[in-house]
């Protein structure tokens, strides 16, 4: 067998920046707003305490700084949140998964199915009152996920499972086919 390693004419390869993506659910939004809101009210009742402990004048008489800061650091949050929401965006495809996400740095990862190696759906429980879950692919030589995308219904995250799924077996058993076919050409 002759090795062959052609030059691939870059202009002729699929964009994936070409893709729709499909946006998270609107309802994910909500449970980021509310752990958001668990974040900035666990650091307000900080700053009260500060006010409420100190036993120095010059702490309480600057406390209208520290709550200043909080405010401004609250709304530029918020807007931020707001942003990396409306920035996120997922898309199945036939060979792979892709996951875009970023405000400040766009980063747009594609995992291919025939790498993946294990699939998961998990709910948290903000996420299980608002019917939703995240998917987590993994690939080999990793023990974290490669790619998780949050904010997907419930029924979506299983179907896209089902789909991953599928496409993995299909590849195991299309390997398999062609390593059993190679072994009965090398009995002969």
């Amino acid at each position: 067998m002759e090795f062959n390693n052609q030059t691939i004419n870059i202009s002729t390869l699929p964009k994936f920046e070409e893709t729709a993506l499909n946006p998270l659910q609107k309802a994910y939004f909500k449970v980021m707003l509310i752990q958001f809101g668990v974040v900035f009210g666990a650091l307000l009742v900080g700053i009260i305490a500060l006010y409420f402990i100190s036993i120095e004048d010059l702490i309480k008489d600057k406390i209208i700084y520290f709550v200043i800061g909080w405010l401004v650091l609250l709304i530029l949050s918020f807007l931020y949140l707001k942003m990396s929401f409306a920035k996120k965006g997922f898309a199945l495809r036939e060979h792979d998964v892709i996951f875009k996400s970023g405000v400040i740095s766009e980063t747009t990862t594609i995992v291919t199915n025939n790498r993946v190696q294990h699939v998961a759906v998990h709910q948290g429980m903000l996420s299980r009152y608002f019917g939703l879950a995240s998917i987590e692919l993994f690939t080999a030589g990793g023990s974290s996920s490669d790619l998780k995308i949050n904010g997907l219904l419930l029924e979506d995250a299983k179907k896209i499972k089902e789909s991953v799924s599928l496409k993995i077996n299909e590849i195991e058993t299309e390997i398999l086919g062609e390593n059993n076919l190679k072994g009965n050409v090398d009995e002969i």
